[in-house]
């Protein structure tokens, strides 16, 4: 039986699209009613378009229009241009931010040479140009679908809708290339494959093996963005033990290399790591992820026991999160003090003879409800005793609501 050609699987696909209409954010529509109403070409495009292909909830919905940042900023309402190398429109719709760029284009080699070297990243980033232009612009064939819900259209100049009907992670472009281009690319395409369950084309894969070390020129800070994302996945163990074949953990995260070769660490530590959805870890909370990341760590390598304020003191291990994980001071200063108030949180019999106030006092210690995470994630709360500490923060609370 032949494959399905270009024309039939976007009819397929943009059906299915009509059928999820309800699953794509009514504030983002109005925003492209909004420029398309004002004769603009708008489009959601990226992730937000490629979840819902595969059948994932998006996250967010990014927009794409031919309508340039200020020329947005007048038409979309409680907008604005952020950014100086690459200008884009945020516009806030309630706790959301909309993300709004112009479709951009590659700089010609004359751009480029007219203009001083220091400068030069900055002016090629900001050619602005048309849809087809944009589409190859883009990191992956996937990411390349522009959606317009209004029209019911899906715009695909990459053939993403292939590689969505075939699960295949694909590059636009030349890998080799592309990945020189931007190293952390090598680190979306292998979470992007262990997030959708896709198998990474043959020639990419390739060169994330032969070009890995071109890691070492990404920035810290956009190298914890992938880490943190990384440990949001559902099949989160999965993925990590990739990297680690991949010999990326080796390039990067040598502590966490040094953890995945002892059998013994490892498995302790993905069995910390699988409990995160069970002991309710708050995923949006960057700083609630890296303390149960941290902890579970060193569980898994300290299973003799440590002492946290030795922790407090030791290079070896504030360079870890520092240089590796990209942890800033006062995330670990969080953690630190949640792991501390573990020990109070052990004593119920000693809590049970105190005061009201100073029970009070303890049960909205800002670390009490972190710690009792952390507690409970490395095994030193029983579930009985986790459930005691949550009702005794609840009457509390009620207590509280009712003298207002």
């Amino acid at each position: 039986m032949s494959n399905p050609d270009h024309s039939s699987l976007l009819k397929l696909y943009n059906s299915k699209l009509q059928e999820m209409i309800n699953d794509i954010d009514s504030h983002a529509v109005q925003i492209l009613r909004r420029l398309k109403d004002s004769g603009f070409e708008a489009y959601l495009v990226g992730g937000g378009v490629r979840d819902l292909l595969v059948n994932l909830k998006p996250k967010d919905f990014d927009i794409a229009t031919s309508a340039l940042p200020g020329e947005v900023r007048k038409k979309v309402p409680y907008s604005f241009i952020i950014g100086r190398r690459f200008k884009l429109v945020h516009a806030k719709r309630g706790e959301h931010t909309y993300e709004i760029a112009t479709f951009r284009r590659a700089a010609t080699t004359e751009e480029l040479e007219t203009t001083d070297e220091d400068n030069r990243r900055l002016v090629e980033e900001n050619f602005f140009g048309n849809i087809e232009e944009d589409s190859f612009r883009r990191d992956f064939t996937i990411n390349s679908l522009f959606y317009d819900p209004i029209d019911q259209t899906i715009i695909d100049h990459c053939n993403g809708i292939y590689d969505i009907h075939s699960k295949t992670l694909r590059m636009i472009g030349d890998p080799q290339t592309r990945l020189i281009e931007d190293p952390i690319r090598i680190l979306r395409a292998i979470r992007l494959s262990q997030k959708l369950n896709f198998s990474i084309e043959t020639e990419l894969r390739t060169q994330i093996v032969t070009l890995k070390q071109e890691l070492k020129r990404t920035i810290l800070p956009r190298r914890r963005e992938e880490w943190l994302k990384f440990f949001k996945l559902k099949n989160v163990e999965q993925a990590l033990i990739e990297l680690f074949d991949l010999n990326v953990f080796e390039i990067l995260l040598p502590t966490f290399h040094k953890l995945f070769l002892n059998e013994e660490q490892r498995e302790e530590f993905l069995c910390h790591i699988r409990g995160f959805d069970y002991y309710g870890v708050n995923f949006a909370d960057a700083t609630e992820l890296i303390s149960v990341i941290l902890a579970s760590y060193l569980h898994a390598t300290k299973p003799k026991g440590f002492n946290i304020n030795d922790l407090i003191e030791n290079e070896e291990f504030l360079l870890f999160c520092r240089d590796e994980l990209g942890v800033f001071k006062a995330e670990l200063g969080v953690f630190f003090q949640a792991m501390e108030f573990i020990e109070p949180l052990k004593k119920i019999e000693i809590y049970s003879k105190k005061g009201e106030r100073r029970q009070r006092s303890l049960v909205f210690n800002q670390a009490f409800s972190l710690s009792l995470k952390l507690g409970l994630l490395t095994h030193q709360f029983s579930p009985a005793e986790f459930l005691f500490w949550i009702n005794e923060r609840e009457k509390f609370s009620q207590n509280q609501s009712a003298s207002e």
